[in-house]
């Protein structure tokens, strides 16, 4: 008699501990050692081979069979069961050449806010030129398409002081693009801007940092942005033009968050957490971190499918499938990953550079790469930001573990 995981779960092993993966409820059960090599030997033997089934010795194991069985994670089975690492697996999961699908284009670094915490350094009077001539974008925008991205997002400094921005939501638009998104700041935002987005199915994302004028002004650094913010937002949603609202929480707005989320509310968009500030270009810096605020750290519940599972074993869970364009034409996996520089299309075609190692590295990062990561049984079901852990790793390093976890996999212990 043997005894094994279902089709839809598999064991998973770390350094210390093991997890079960049941796809079909997304629960991750967490196991010790014994239990995790007993589980490990039941794959090649049989139970009367593994233990002495009459033994009063074996009734802790022959239980714990039972309570996995009662889980629905777990069977006995007559014959061995046969491997199962293909049974989950759809097609997509399987293919191992990732596509591109979504990208931000950086049309400048002219900003007219100063934001304290900007990752890409952008403002009024800024020492980077624009590099990338109007054609290059146009032209971008038709291979991003054609190599197979369907989501474009216009991004800055302030996308809206790009004195051709329109053009560009055109050529994507006519390119095939199903979602085209401008990220503004919104003071820059009139009737005939929110006509265009609307003939032109154009969503816009905006930021707000409280929900008072004094202590947004003072994370932009420009006097009057919180009112011509709000103004704008509200012409937007009257006009039912999709918007979403993020927000960043630093030293400046520490005390914010409940505010703001409550003026989302109030606003009717979608209400979400704010993020805490990311330490890249301005914003790295421990002393704009706030005191009061975190966002929740890694911890359990975990939860995952199947196809994420599969993924996960193959490509990062975030920077697959995306790249950014920087108004100098570099291209970098993400608008947080600033040093992995991958490839610039003033000197390359953005084929050349989607099919390059750098870039295909990248998208390739798996928590099998990572440091701690590695020998972690939660590794498959966890998320990741690989910008956020290396600019918080003393050395920089891009490989480095979270600091939002406190797991220790070597200990199998939840540390504070």
């Amino acid at each position: 008699m043997y005894y094994g995981l279902c089709k839809d779960c598999r064991l998973v092993e770390g350094a210390k501990r093991g997890a079960i993966y049941n796809f079909q409820t997304g629960k991750v059960y967490s196991l010790n050692k014994s239990a995790t090599q007993l589980l490990s030997a039941c794959e090649e033997s049989t139970l009367d081979d593994l233990l002495d089934l009459s033994s009063s010795s074996s009734q802790k194991y022959l239980q714990f069979f039972d309570d996995l069985t009662s889980k629905g994670v777990g069977s006995l089975y007559t014959f061995a069961p046969d491997k199962l690492e293909e049974t989950v697996q759809t097609s997509e999961a399987s293919d191992d050449d990732v596509k591109l699908d979504f990208l931000w284009l950086e049309l400048t670094s002219k900003c007219n806010n100063r934001c304290l915490h900007c990752y890409a350094t952008c403002g009024p009077l800024i020492e980077t030129e624009d590099c990338v001539p109007h054609e290059r974008w146009l032209s971008l925008i038709a291979e991003a398409s054609q190599s197979g991205a369907t989501a474009i997002q216009l991004i800055g400094g302030e996308p809206l002081m790009y004195p051709k921005w329109r053009d560009l939501v055109i050529k994507a638009r006519e390119s095939g693009f199903e979602f085209i998104e401008i990220f503004t700041n919104a003071t820059l935002v009139d009737d005939t801007c929110i006509n265009f987005f609307k003939e032109n199915d154009v969503s816009i994302a905006t930021t707000i940092y409280s929900d008072c004028s004094d202590i947004h002004d003072k994370v932009t650094l420009n006097k009057g942005s919180f009112d011509k913010t709000i103004t704008a937002i509200r012409k937007i949603l009257s006009a039912q033009v999709p918007l979403r609202i993020a927000s960043i929480i630093m030293k400046a707005n520490e005390n914010e968050a409940p505010k703001i989320m409550d003026l989302c509310k109030e606003l009717g968009v979608e209400v979400t957490p704010p993020d805490v500030v990311r330490p890249t270009g301005r914003g790295d810096d421990k002393n704009m971190l706030p005191a009061a605020y975190s966002k929740q750290p890694i911890k359990p519940p975990f939860y995952t499918d199947a196809l994420s599972f599969a993924s996960a074993q193959k490509q990062h869970s975030c920077l697959a499938g995306k790249i950014a364009v920087t108004s100098t034409g570099d291209i970098i996996p993400c608008i947080f990953a600033r040093n992995q520089l991958c490839g610039n299309i003033l000197s390359e075609t953005l084929a050349t550079v989607l099919s390059g190692q750098l870039l295909q590295e990248c998208w390739h990062t798996t928590k099998d790469h990572i440091e701690k990561c590695k020998d972690c049984e939660f590794r498959y079901a966890c998320n990741d930001c690989r910008p956020l852990a290396q600019g918080s790793d003393p050395e920089k390093r891009w490989l480095a573990c979270s600091s939002e976890c406190s797991y220790n996999p070597y200990s199998g212990k939840w540390e504070e």
